[in-house]
């Protein structure tokens, strides 16, 4: 299988439209025939990452990053830092379809991630394996490693004419915006929402706000859910955004929406914020307290 591979990269970097096509085909024909095979000989790919700036035409570069997606699927896990600073690289590439297929490939990057932080485990509540604890550490830091890298990025290609767009999508097609819709896309799950493990403290007062709120949820019989609270709040922009989440449960009486302003501020402290990279209101106070005992 390694001639075969070596066969269709070299078409993926010279080929023509037609015959890139049939070498993706292919490439799919071989996963889903042998996937062990393809397994076993899929490390042969990284040897080609090298090769990616010497391909002429932009339109076999987008075709090679596009190959590359099964061979991301395999290696992530073993392989993670080899495959994220190519992701690196070639995001910030002048080409547009060029940015935006490595984003595409890049999804495997982020499938990797979660599937490590979050193991499946089977039956419900059977505790995971010290491996898995390794490698969920690991994983979590690579996260972290990856998330800063593109910050890094998003501060190098930044322009002062961005301040004035206030959506991702008004952004004009650049290296800038195409490493914040990467960014975006691994902060957008829940992956990212677990990936930082709050103090035991924090942990226990968001699950009594939480058992507060289903009780309310139930008697109110609404139209939303606790998971669409934690949304409005993870997803703020800015203290108004309280207020979308009061009026949830405005029924009119005083009395009650008192008692629900109260457990939904206590809801707003202590769940995870985006903007706070995940942290929750509670725990960036009780950081700079540490901050200003140490100084």
């Amino acid at each position: 299988m390694q001639k075969e591979f070596e066969r269709i990269f070299a078409i993926l970097k010279n080929g023509t439209d037609e015959e890139v096509k049939t070498a993706k085909k292919k490439l799919h024909v071989l996963w889903h025939t042998d996937s062990r095979n393809f397994q076993k000989n899929a490390q042969m790919a990284l040897r080609q990452l090298k090769d990616f700036d010497s391909i002429h035409s932009p339109k076999n570069q987008a075709a090679f990053v596009s190959g590359l997606s099964l061979f991301f699927l395999v290696l992530s896990d073993s392989h993670f830092g080899e495959l994220k600073n190519f992701v690196l690289k070639v995001i910030c590439h002048p080409n547009g379809h060029v940015r935006e297929q490595m984003r595409k490939t890049a999804d495997w990057l982020l499938m990797s991630l979660s599937s490590r932080i979050n193991p499946f485990v089977y039956p419900k509540g059977k505790k995971i394996t010290q491996k898995q604890i390794a490698e969920e550490e690991k994983a979590k830091q690579e996260f972290t490693e990856y998330l800063c890298d593109l910050e890094l990025l998003m501060e190098e290609y930044d322009d002062v004419s961005y301040d004035r767009v206030e959506y991702l999508d008004q952004l004009k097609p650049s290296v800038y915006k195409s490493v914040q819709l990467l960014w975006n896309d691994l902060t957008r799950g829940s992956t990212y929402k677990n990936l930082h493990t709050p103090p035991p403290e924090i942990v226990s007062k968001r699950k009594e706000i939480e058992a507060e709120l289903s009780t309310i949820l139930k008697k109110k019989k609404g139209d939303f859910t606790l998971d669409e609270i934690r949304d409005v709040i993870y997803n703020e922009t800015e203290f108004n955004d309280l207020n979308n989440v009061i009026r949830m449960f405005d029924t009119g009486s005083p009395y009650e929406l008192e008692n629900v302003i109260e457990i939904l501020n206590d809801a707003w402290n202590y769940f995870p914020h985006k903007i706070l990279s995940g942290l929750c209101p509670a725990e960036v106070s009780r950081q700079n307290k540490k901050t200003e005992l140490v100084n």
